[in-house]
């Protein structure tokens, strides 16, 4: 699994993967498979949804079966289900097993500063800053798909400081698997994310102009730990919000 950020570049401005040239037939797979999924994760497709093969064939200009070698791959990582006589439809959110997965992704962000980091650059730094600058507007707008998007920016970046790839791969995985929970509980408590969001990219900010990949390491077990923490409190209300 790929960002759609090369290693050591920093990603540009969040846009459609659509609609980003990616040419070869194996480079625009992976550029489909990243849009649906992105899509997914930031609820243009909720639970629920049914994904039309020959839409989504017809919209990237390609046959159905590419398209539905992508659903198999998002099958197996549990974002999407084949039910017979319906087609494929979005799945809902097990945040038990959501819990599970940030369990892991601790310990996965202890290695990034340990397993062939990539130096952070001045590069690094400003792209975080442009994000932080996104965040802090987010108390007005209330625009919860730029939410998504500032938080896909933020891991890209991340990621691209990964230099051993099967970490890197595992880490983005991951990450995308427990993406979509925040849908249950972002009303619950809004400005506390901002709040929490815009705290990391400034740690984030910090640890990235210190040259240090274990500090950007650091940063991110903390608010991982944290991020734990808020959705053990916050997802029993959201759940009961829903009955």
């Amino acid at each position: 699994m790929t960002t759609g950020i090369a290693v050591g570049q920093v990603p540009a401005e969040s846009e459609p993967l659509a609609s980003r040239p990616r040419p070869g037939s194996e480079r625009l797979a992976s550029g489909v498979y990243e849009e649906i999924r992105n899509r997914i994760c930031i609820l243009r497709y909720p639970p629920g949804h049914l994904i039309h093969e020959n839409r989504l064939a017809q919209e990237f200009g390609i046959s159905r079966t590419p398209v539905r070698q992508v659903l198999q791959k998002l099958q197996i990582e549990g974002f999407v289900e084949t039910r017979s006589g319906v087609g494929t439809i979005v799945t809902g959110v097990d945040v038990a097993a959501s819990r599970d997965v940030y369990a892991l992704r601790l310990k996965l962000a202890e290695l990034i500063g340990d397993l062939s980091p990539n130096t952070p650059t001045p590069a690094h730094a400003q792209a975080m800053r442009t994000l932080l600058d996104r965040a802090h507007r987010l108390k007005e707008t209330r625009d919860t798909e730029e939410f998504w998007q500032i938080n896909h920016a933020r891991q890209g970046l991340v990621s691209s400081l990964i230099g051993n790839s099967a970490l890197r791969d595992l880490y983005d995985s991951y990450y995308y698997r427990t993406a979509r929970v925040w849908y249950n509980v972002l009303a619950q408590a809004w400005d506390e994310q901002i709040d929490a969001l815009c705290a990391e990219l400034q740690d984030l900010i910090r640890a990235i102009v210190s040259g240090d990949p274990k500090a950007v390491a650091y940063v991110e077990r903390n608010h991982l730990s944290y991020y734990m923490t808020l959705l053990g409190r916050l997802a029993p209300r959201a759940v009961a919000a829903r009955l």
